[in-house]
């Protein structure tokens, strides 16, 4: 398996610094600036959306859900990396095209990809359509990590694992306490919040 990992993290980033054109957008798309702010402000825009009172709500409760999700993920990132270490690829192997800076945490698994998913999980739960948008804004946001040698292949996959399945947990759970949180919603929907 990590033989595999490594010859698909060779093969993706060997093609860095063939294309000058496509290098410029793969920084652009690996940038932490870039498309987790796209993902962000997507998911903000939701918490505004719906022109019934219902579809509001039904929005409200993706917002919470993709954020709470994330901030789960991110969690779960950190407690893993905290207890485990992959050096990065730039660290581990020789000759990796490098196209943005250099972390210094674990590589495995990738906090992007774990942001990334969860914020579509999150959004995909309630509404498929807009989840697949998003799903494709952090299938691009992991690739290109894997493109400008910054993960290894499986440390994005196991980061999308993450954000996927903390979130889906997360909406369970959380389901359990909906009546509580529609109150709020409720309550801050009297002081133009909601």
């Amino acid at each position: 398996m990590v033989s595999a990992d490594r010859a698909v993290f060779e093969w993706l980033n060997g093609l860095a610094g063939r294309w000058p054109a496509l290098d410029s957008v793969m920084r652009l798309v690996v940038s932490d600036f870039f498309l987790p702010v796209v993902i962000a402000l997507a998911v903000v825009m939701l918490w505004f959306a719906g022109r019934s009172q219902e579809e509001r709500t039904r929005w409200q409760w993706t917002f919470i859900i993709a954020n709470g999700g994330a901030g789960f993920a991110n969690l779960a990132v950190s407690i893993f990396n905290s207890n485990f270490y992959r050096a990065r690829p730039f660290i581990a192997l020789e000759d990796v095209h490098v196209l943005f800076y250099r972390p210094h945490d674990p590589s495995f698994p990738s906090n992007a990809a774990a942001y990334g998913f969860a914020m579509a999980t999150g959004v995909f739960l309630y509404n498929k359509k807009w989840g697949l948008v998003v799903g494709a804004f952090a299938f691009a946001f992991a690739f290109a990590r894997v493109y400008a040698g910054m993960h290894f292949p499986l440390d994005v996959i196991g980061g999308a694992l993450i954000g996927i399945l903390v979130t889906w947990l997360f909406a369970k759970v959380l389901s359990l306490f909906e009546p509580f949180i529609l109150r709020a919603l409720a309550l801050l929907r009297r002081v133009p919040m909601a």
